[in-house]
Formats: structure tokens, C-alpha cells, sequence
């Protein structure tokens, strides 16, 4: 890791799948200022408040804690469920984890009291294999995947609630579930198959109840599949997997929520999957 890193008041960290590593890069700039090692098929990632990452390192089955710029885990959490691709953390530093699935059982979400400990396992009748989550901000939980028939689907776990429930998604077909995040009351989904292609966009959607609308859409101009991204209020970042659309993978920035084609591009991942903001809090 570059020794201004750590000063650095914004890094956008990839986890890459092709390197068996974690990129880190300035931000939005892009400069590739290092590289976390060590990782056995690192998945998602998500970053708090105080500026830490966990990436999930699914391959031995623990989410992994990173200080701002730092190069060694500063925390260790086994899961205990299951494969581990996803997370998402509230405003208390509660840690939602999302199982791929557990040998050949269904997946789960496992949420760990202020990343600590042992988790809560919770499950929705509709998610077979659990992809990507997110916090609003009142703490209610979201979480994208597919039916035990590979169909896509979301389901919300309400704050204080002991089960998940299914929420319908309307007016789009998600082919494929990636990020899930939020922007204010906006909830934003990704698709890693947008209109069953090789291309991702991502859908802002309104809730009611239990029932999302489309209500926008940010296409991302050329790109071959955005795994799980970090959604800001004028910019998407992420990588771009090309190895499907046979070119090189990228790191990339795309204006959000116009979409088109992106501001700023990097090269030094192979396989990008997750990728998450990490800002150091202000003094």
C-alpha cells in the first residue's frame, strides 16, 4: 500500500476475483495506490462510518475488517452458514452478511450485532441463493437473490422483525441480482444481466408497503457486468468483469443517476466482483 493511502480521504476498494485480491484505488481519481493480499475468493464489500472495509472472503467462509488504508485484517467473523458474498452495514454497525448458500441447503443472511459475535440467521420464503443487501435508513434490510428456480427476487427484513418477507419488484425484470443500495428514500438495484445481455444498469425504485416500482433507469453505456457496486449521490463505482465480453476488466466511475458511458476508467483488476467507498470521517 502506498504510504498516502492511509491520508487519503477516499479509496475505492475491488475485490477481484481473477487475483485473489483486493485493488485499492484513490478516489474518484482511480490511481491504484496498493493491494490487499491473502484473500481466497473475495466476494462483496461494504465500508462504515469511521471508514472501515469488510470484504467477504467466501472461500474460507469469514468476513475480513480493514482499517482505512490499511494492508492486515483488523477483525475475523467466521460464518457459520454458509458461503459468504455480500454485506451491508447499518448506523449502529450492525453487519449483514449474505449466504450464497450452505452446502446444499439454502442460503441465509446472518447479521452480526455490532459486527461482533455470533450472528442472527434469518431467511425469506422467496430467496434460495441470497446475492447482495442493504440498509435504508430507518434500519429495515434489504436483500436480493434468486428462488430455487433461478428466478430473481428481493425480501426485506423490517427493523425488529424475526423473519423476512418478499417484496414485489414492479415494472422491470431484474435478469440477474447485484448491488443493492439506497440514495436517500431511493432504493437502487443493480442487474448484472440488464435486459438479459451481456450489459448492467441499475433500477431506482419507489416503495409501498411491501411493493417496489421502477421508476428510473441508469444504464451503464458498454459495460459487460457490474457485479456489486458503491452507489454515490453523483457517481457509480465499481469493476467491470469484460472477461465475458472477451476485453480487458476495468475499474470504472459512471455518472449517476444519467449513466452513459464512464468518467473514469482504471486498469489492474481481472475479475472484479464487489467494490465499496471507504471515506474518512471528517475532523
Amino acid at each position: 500500500m502506498a504510504a498516502p493511502a492511509t491520508s487519503t480521504p477516499q479509496l475505492l476498494y475491488v475485490s477481484d476475483l481473477g487475483h485473489f485480491d483486493v485493488a485499492v484505488f484513490t478516489y474518484p481519481a482511480l490511481k491504484l495506490v496498493g493491494r490487499l493480499t491473502g484473500f481466497d475468493r473475495p466476494q462483496g464489500a461494504c465500508s462504515d462510518a469511521l471508514g472501515n472495509v469488510w470484504i467477504a472472503n467466501a472461500g474460507t467462509e469469514q468476513m475480513l475488517e480493514f482499517a482505512h488504508g490499511g494492508t492486515s485484517p483488523i477483525a475475523t467473523l467466521n460464518d457459520p452458514n454458509g458461503v459468504p458474498v455480500g454485506c451491508a452495514l447499518d448506523a449502529n454497525g450492525d453487519l449483514a452478511v449474505t449466504n450464497l448458500f450452505d452446502g446444499g441447503r439454502s442460503g441465509s443472511v446472518l447479521v452480526y450485532r455490532q459486527a461482533h459475535g455470533t450472528p442472527r440467521v434469518y431467511s425469506a420464503p422467496n430467496l434460495y441463493d441470497y446475492y447482495f443487501d442493504g440498509y435504508d435508513a430507518a434500519g429495515n434490510l434489504y436483500a436480493s437473490g434468486t428462488s430455487s428456480s433461478k428466478t430473481f427476487g428481493l425480501a426485506v427484513l423490517p427493523v425488529g422483525a424475526r423473519a423476512m418477507t418478499p417484496v414485489a419488484v414492479h415494472g422491470a425484470t431484474i435478469h440477474f441480482p447485484g448491488t443493492v443500495a439506497w440514495r436517500g428514500p431511493t432504493l437502487v438495484l443493480g442487474d448484472q444481466q440488464c435486459k438479459g445481455a451481456a450489459a448492467s444498469c441499475f433500477y431506482e425504485l419507489s416503495l409501498s408497503g411491501r411493493t417496489a416500482t421502477v421508476k428510473h433507469v441508469t444504464a451503464l453505456t458498454g459495460s459487460c457486468d457490474v457485479v456489486q457496486a458503491w452507489v454515490g449521490p453523483t457517481r457509480i463505482a465499481g469493476g467491470d468483469d469484460g472477461e465475458n465480453c472477451g476485453r480487458p476488466s476495468n475499474a470504472d466511475t459512471w455518472p449517476y443517476p444519467a449513466g452513459g458511458k464512464p468518467t473514469v476508467t482504471a486498469t489492474g483488476v481481472r475479475a472484479p466482483v464487489g467494490a465499496t467507498v471507504s471515506t474518512i470521517p471528517k475532523s
